[in-house]
């Protein structure tokens, strides 16, 4: 019988321990991709949302980027367009990268998915977009997916020419 307990006891701790393992494990940067790719600009961006544009990252970017876009590469991790001293920018441990390098030139321009904290192994809620393009006048940081669009268009997209609204 206490034989039996001791087992007992040994299976529930171990069950209880796998559930927080689990709760607490981080999302691969594969599975941080995948849900960045998946994202809605609706949930990253709030000028979007009001637009109701549902278009997912990866359509967005491809659109927005085109035949002007030799690659574009996507790593999952700490995000690293923060700026510690304002929250609305300080960053996740939870991010997605797509670095995008222009036909014309080797400097790629940069763009961030920052997610909540994760649950249960899988990444949190998509909830800000940062980006950071190099533009005919320096580098210039942003947190609208519009304003990627501009900088991107008027520096790699001969003839471009913008939205009136901000809405595509």
């Amino acid at each position: 019988m206490a034989r039996f307990r001791t087992i007992a006891v040994f299976v529930l701790v171990s069950a209880l321990a796998g559930t927080a393992t689990a709760a607490s494990r981080s999302p691969s940067p594969a599975d941080l991709i995948r849900a960045a790719k998946a994202a809605r600009l609706s949930d990253i961006d709030f000028a979007r949302k009001s637009c109701g544009d549902h278009r997912t990252v990866e359509q967005w970017l491809k659109q927005t980027t085109g035949r002007s876009v030799r690659s574009i590469r996507w790593t999952g991790g700490a995000c690293t367009i923060v700026n510690k001293d304002n929250p609305r920018d300080a960053g996740t441990k939870w991010c997605a990268r797509a670095d995008v390098t222009p036909r014309a030139g080797d400097i790629p321009a940069t763009v961030e998915v920052f997610f909540d904290r994760p649950r249960h192994g899988r990444p949190g809620r998509a909830f800000a977009f940062r980006a950071v393009v190099q533009t005919k006048d320096g580098w210039d940081t942003m947190r609208e997916t519009s304003a990627f669009e501009a900088n991107w268009g008027e520096t790699h997209v001969p003839g471009y020419q913008p939205s009136q609204n901000g809405c595509r």
